[in-house]
Order: C-alpha cells, then structure tokens, then sequence
C-alpha cells in the first residue's frame, strides 16, 4: 500500500471530486484570461473616445471658422440692426421736434426752453476794461553818492565799495530792498528821501521782476503803516493819485462810460490781440498799494475824498475783468479799505456819488448784478453802499419813468402783466435781484414797502407757469419761489 505522503492529491480523491478540481483550476485560468481580454477592451475604449472627444471639438472649431469666414452675412444682420435703432432715433426725433413747435405755438416764441434744447441766449458777466498794453517806462536808479541816506547811515567811502557806474547802483539798491534792509534803515533814520521814494514806486508799479514788486510792496506797507506808537517817518516824496492813474492806463486800462466798455468773449480775439491785451502782473502790486494808501490816511494824507470815490469806481470796473479772477481777493479787501477811508461827515455824500459813478460805468445786463455782488462786505458801509448801488442801477433801467423811491419802483413792477409775450423778462429778472438787494441790505423797509415786495413776488411766482419757456422765465419763477417762502417763514 503506498504512503500518503507519495500520492497526487488526485489519488487521494475520489475520480469525480478531483475531475470537478481540475475543471475549476482551468476555469480560474479563463477567468484570468477573460479578465485581461476586457480590461484591454476598456483601455482600447477609453482611447477611444478621447480620440471622438477631439475629433467633435475639431469640427465644432471648423463650423466657427466657417461662420467667420462669411463677413458679408454677419454685417448684413449687423446693418439691419442699425437700420432699425437709426429709424428708432427719426422717429423719437421728430416727436421731440414736433413737441418743441408745439410748445413755441403755445407760449407765441421762436425757441423753447435751455431744457429741451434751445440755445443759451442769456449773456454772461464780464467786461473788457483793459486793451493795449502801453510800454513801460524804464527805471531811473538814484545815484548813491548823492543818497544822504546811505552817506549818513553806512558812515563809509562808497567809493572803495562801489562802482559809481548806475549797474552797480542798481544792483546794491535791489539788493537792500529784497532783503528788506531798506526799510529797516529809513525807519530807524526817520527819513525817506524823494529818490528812494520814486525809485521804489516806480519798481512796485512798472518792474518785471515779480520779487520786486513785492519787496517794493512790503517797504511801503512797512513804512506808511508802521505801528501807531511808532515814530512817524517823514517822507520827502509820496505817489499820488496821478501817478496811479498814470501806471493804469499804461496797463492798458480804459476809463471809459458803460457805452464804450467792451463786453468780448476771449474766443474771439486773435493771437496778437491776447499777447497785447493788458494788464501785466504788476496790476497786482498796484491793487496791493491803492489798499495801503486809503489804509495810511490817519498818518499820512496821500489821496483826497474825490480820489478815493474814483479809485472806489475803478475797483468796482476791475471786479469785472475776468482776467483778474484770481486777484478776487485782493480786490475786495483793497474796496473795504477804500469804503472805510472816509470820515463819517464825508460817507453818506461820497456813497451817492459813488453809486451814481458805477451806474454809469456799468452795463445793465448781468455785470450789474455782479456789481452789486462784488461789494460783498458785512459792515453797515458796505451795506449801505450796496443798497444804494442797487436802487441807482433799479431807477436806471427804467430812465423813463419817474421812480423816487422803493415804493415807486414796486408800484412800476406789479403793474407789469408777466404773461405777456411782449413782456422783457430778463429786465424783470434784474429788477427782482436789484429790489432783493436794495430792500435786504438798506435800512428796515417800512411795512407798505415789505407788503408791496410779497405782492410781487407772489405775482412773479403766480404768472410764471412751470411750461413757460421764455427766456429768464423759470429762473424768476424759482427765485420769487424761494423769497416768497423765506418770507412766509420769517
């Protein structure tokens, strides 16, 4: 008998069980095969279908590219779009128009209003009060070995310092002046000889050096307004009013009647005509100086009482340069220190003169009314020049009429029928200003003068529909709105 140790496993079985083990081991090994046959099917498949995936996408990029290629089609579809919102905008157009001249039968006028498209025929402020410039003349420089003050002060031989040539002069002269030594030395002397005087005013008014200007500027300030408790320093030489006006006009300026004032648009000037158009930059140390002038009147008298009503006429005009915009400033401090260079006995008559002197310098179109504005002061002087200014510009737009006071003006303006077509609304619209300022910056109006002002006001906010368009129609509806209600609430 053999060992079971020598036997097959198969012998060990019986012949059916290890037939079954036997087809099992190989059907384990088609199982494997079969395993191996799909997995490479699924792989074969996968790469398949990137390679669909990348085929789709190639012609999909072909059709954009087919589509491209056809330029003529796409802006046909393109034109016929734009046909369409061109044929949209006729239309709407031809409404607006239509609209417009429905408006115009209406209120009997050309134009409609600035809202749906009518020019703006409403002129602005400004006036042209300066034309050609004149030459400047030159700058005479002193001779040092004449100026006693330099002689007594330094106490030394100019001679082995200086150069007697007038270059040199000069220079050592700009010199002392920049550094501000110059009035140093006069203030400490007590003396200001007329060579220095005409020297440094002629380099205040006519230099071209800007830092100039302004030492020449502060050594007059610090000489005519030195301290109250300081020792008064005796100028042998002072400017007058002359030589002011003089320098002026040599800036171009023309001191004409509102007639002959030029109210151009800068548009319209040629190139030449702008290089020559006055004025230069030492307008602005002449502003600075006219207001150190009226300042110095407690120590020194430099101007009389009617200079300084022409002087206040003159800044009134300069207000309304344009080209002076930026020395806005400068302009009204130097007119509050004009206004308050009169005495109390000397204002009330200079402030009628002055007024009657803007008024006829002054246009009645807007540049009144800036006028008036300008003279932006809070004190009870530049209240009451205000008012002034602004019933002598009232009674002046209507010269015809006898108008003595405010209440004959009120009476004038409600008798004027608003509606009417033939009404001049923009000359309604500066009485309301005018009679604004006139009324609010003058004394306290008697209770017949505030009633027949809200009687206006009123009427002006009534009359005027919110659909008229007539020129300065809404613009004096809105502002009679707003007085009306600020009265209402005071």
């Amino acid at each position: 008998m053999y060992s079971d140790d020598n036997l097959d496993f198969e012998f060990n079985d019986p012949p059916i069980l290890a037939t079954k083990k036997r087809k099992m081991l190989i059907g384990m090994d088609d199982h494997k095969k079969e395993y191996e046959k799909i997995r490479k099917q699924k792989s074969r498949k996968t790469l398949i279908g990137l390679d669909d995936l990348f085929n789709d996408h190639k012609k999909e990029h072909d059709k954009i590219q087919k589509i491209k290629s056809k330029p003529v089609k796409a802006s046909r579809l393109c034109d016929s779009d734009d046909d369409e919102a061109n044929e949209t905008e006729n239309k709407l157009s031809e409404a607006l128009h239509d609209f417009k001249k429905t408006i115009c039968e209406v209120d009997g006028h050309d134009g409609a209003s600035n809202d749906i498209g009518q020019e703006d025929t409403t002129p602005s402020w400004g006036l042209q009060v300066f034309g050609t410039q004149r030459t400047l003349p030159p700058l005479a420089v002193p001779q040092l070995e004449d100026c006693a003050l330099l002689q007594n002060s330094l106490k030394i031989e100019l001679n082995s310092l200086l150069d007697h040539s007038s270059q040199m002069g000069e220079t050592f002269l700009k010199r002392l002046l920049l550094n501000g030594w110059l009035s140093k030395v006069i203030i400490t002397c007590g003396y200001l000889e007329k060579s220095i005087s005409k020297w440094t005013m002629n380099v205040l008014l006519y230099s071209t050096e800007e830092s100039l200007m302004d030492s020449a500027c502060d050594f007059w300030s610090s000489i005519l307004c030195n301290k109250v408790d300081a020792p008064l320093v005796k100028v042998e030489w002072l400017p007058s009013f002359l030589e002011l006006n003089r320098a002026l006009q040599s800036y171009g300026f023309e001191p004409h009647s509102s007639k002959n004032m030029l109210s151009l648009v800068e548009s319209s000037l040629d190139e030449k005509s702008k290089e020559c158009r006055g004025p230069p930059a030492n307008i602005r140390a002449w502003i600075k100086i006219v207001d150190v002038f009226c300042q110095a009147r407690g120590r020194y008298l430099i101007l009389s009482t009617s200079e300084a009503e022409e002087l206040i006429t003159l800044l009134m005009c300069l207000f309304l340069e344009r080209k002076l915009l930026g020395l806005t400033r400068a302009l009204h401090d130097c007119l509050l220190s004009a206004i308050n260079f009169f005495e109390k006995t000397e204002w009330c008559s200079s402030c009628m003169k002055v007024a009657k002197e803007i008024v006829e310098r002054i246009p009645r179109d807007l540049n009144c009314l800036k006028a008036v504005d300008c003279i932006s002061g809070v004190d009870s002087r530049s209240k009451q020049l205000r008012s002034v200014v602004a019933f002598q510009f009232l009674t002046s737009c209507y010269s015809e009429v006898q108008l003595i006071d405010t209440k004959d003006v009120l009476n004038f303006l409600i008798s004027k029928n608003l509606k009417d077509k033939k009404c001049n609304l923009f000359e309604i619209y500066l009485c309301l200003v005018l009679t604004e300022n006139c009324l609010l910056f003058g004394t306290e109006p008697k209770p017949l003068v505030s009633e027949l002002w809200s009687s206006f006001i009123r009427k002006c906010s009534i009359q005027i529909s919110n659909t008229d368009f007539r020129p300065c129609a809404q613009e004096i509806r809105n502002r009679a709105s707003y007085l009306l209600h600020s009265t209402i609430r005071d």
